[in-house]
C-alpha cells in the first residue's frame, strides 16, 4: 500500500510539474508579439514579395445587419484591424485609428471579433468612434487571416494587395514606418 502511495504522489508531482512547464511555454510564446514600432527597413524586408498577393473579396457583416464586401473600399488604402472591446491595447489604439479613418486616401475597416452587435454598437457609440465597424461574432475571418491576438491590423493597397500584417497595437511612429515602406516599395516598382 505504501508503494502505491508513493507511486500516486510521484505522478501527481509529476502531473504538476508537466502542467507547469507546459504552462510556461504557452505564455512565453503568447507573449512574444512586439508593439515596439518597426523601422522602416524592416517593415520593407518583412512586406517585400517576389509577386503581389491580392486578397480575395470577402463579406463584412455591419453593426445593423447589412453586408458589404471588402472590394467595395477598393481605390483606397485599406487598414482592416481586428479588434474587442475587452482588449486594453485595442482601446490605446482607437484615437489612432479614429484619426486615421479622416485621411481621404484611407480607409479603416474595424472588425470587432467575437463579440454581439449590441456590445459593439454600445462601445463605438460610447466612445463616439466614427469609422467603419464589422463584425466577426464567431471568429471566422480573424482565423482565415491567422489572427492569434487583439489587436491586429492589415494594410491593404487601393487595388487589393496585401502589404503587412501589424500583431499589436499601432502608434504613429509604428503607422509612418509602415506607410513609409509601402511607399517605397511602390515606387521600387516603378
Amino acid at each position: 500500500m505504501k508503494s502505491f502511495t508513493k507511486r500516486v504522489g510521484l505522478m501527481v508531482f509529476l502531473l504538476s510539474l508537466l502542467i507547469i512547464t507546459t504552462a510556461c511555454n504557452t505564455a512565453v510564446s503568447t507573449n512574444e508579439v512586439s508593439t515596439e514600432p518597426a523601422t522602416t527597413t524592416e517593415a520593407v524586408q518583412s512586406t517585400e514579395a517576389y509577386e503581389p498577393y491580392y486578397i480575395e473579396d470577402f463579406e463584412l457583416k455591419s453593426l445593423d445587419g447589412s453586408v458589404t464586401s471588402l472590394h467595395a473600399f477598393e481605390g483606397k488604402m485599406i487598414v482592416l484591424n481586428f479588434w474587442a472591446t475587452w482588449c486594453t491595447y485595442c482601446k490605446q489604439e482607437m484615437p489612432l485609428l479614429e484619426e486615421l479613418s479622416k485621411r481621404d486616401d484611407v480607409v479603416v475597416i474595424a472588425v470587432s471579433v467575437g463579440e454581439d452587435a449590441k456590445t459593439v454598437q454600445d462601445y463605438i457609440d460610447e466612445n463616439g468612434y466614427t469609422f467603419d465597424v464589422f463584425l466577426d461574432e464567431e471568429g471566422t475571418l480573424a482565423s482565415m487571416f491567422g489572427v492569434t491576438g487583439f489587436p491586429t491590423s492589415m494594410f491593404i493597397g487601393t487595388d487589393m494587395e496585401y502589404f503587412y500584417s501589424f500583431p499589436g497595437m499601432l502608434t504613429q511612429e509604428s503607422l509612418d514606418n509602415i506607410f513609409t515602406a509601402i511607399d517605397e516599395i511602390l515606387e521600387a516598382r516603378k
